[in-house]
């Protein structure tokens, strides 16, 4: 039976969340209702992982199997078609039987984005944080390069999470200041539940000078979530990449 990969695009503002639930909207419940409309028949995709509540993504990776002879093309176009606007099929492709989206899955990016300004942006205010404070990104960035490695990141991991472990890499945590955007992109090969949204509310103080860059290191050591700011808000965070 043929494994198809799609890769989705959508705008998590009105969702709760990538998986399905008994009440709530999902990404999964629609995404499967426009698979029954196309295929006639009851189709469970697996994802490369599940977005929160409120959080977007330009990378979602999904794949499901299916007895079809519909060409890709018409498969992507009949598939936007059918759902809504929110949600985009950006590219169809037949993958190894092997192939699983979650578990084949090396590399994830993820994109926080941050309005530091005092003003509201009636554009950005579902694909960004507003943070009115004055903040270093000079200190944030040192902040930034503790969590590039092999850690034991637990600290950051609301609870609720399911995992078989909480060590996890990061290959690479930049930050960037474009006017009074500022972009944080994380890359590891898995995160924690909340991790990235955690990771950012910390440098946010950091930048804020209500934490010390030194608190990055002994928060990992000590597990001590005294040393961590706040949850940041999910509409920041956006699923940009999975590297397979």
């Amino acid at each position: 039976m043929p494994n198809i990969k799609l890769t989705l695009e959508y705008d998590g503002t009105h969702f709760f969340g990538f998986q399905r639930q008994r009440t709530g909207r999902t990404v999964q419940a629609e995404l499967e209702s426009a698979l029954k409309k196309l295929f006639q028949k009851k189709i469970k995709v697996i994802a490369s992982g599940r977005t929160d509540s409120g959080v977007h993504a330009e990378g979602q990776v999904v794949n499901f199997r299916v007895h079809s002879t519909l060409p890709l093309y018409n498969i992507q176009r009949a598939l936007n078609r059918y759902l809504p606007e929110d949600i985009s099929v950006l590219h169809v492709e037949t993958v190894p039987s092997s192939f699983h989206a979650q578990r084949s899955a090396k590399w994830k990016t993820y994109e926080y984005r941050v309005l530091n300004s005092e003003a509201r942006s009636a554009l950005q205010r579902f694909q960004s944080y507003r943070y009115p404070y004055p903040v270093s990104v000079v200190k944030m960035r040192q902040a930034a390069r503790l969590f590039i490695g092999h850690r034991d990141f637990r600290v950051f991991e609301a609870s609720g999470g399911r995992r078989k472990t909480s060590v996890r890499t990061i290959r690479q945590f930049r930050i960037e200041k474009q006017g009074d955007l500022i972009r944080f992109t994380v890359e590891s090969n898995g995160f924690l539940y909340k991790m990235v949204r955690r990771m950012v509310g910390t440098l946010l103080e950091i930048g804020a000078g209500r934490l010390r860059v030194r608190d990055v290191k002994q928060a990992i050591t000590t597990q001590n979530r005294k040393l961590i700011g706040p949850t940041a808000p999910p509409h920041g965070l956006c699923l940009k990449r999975v590297v397979y």
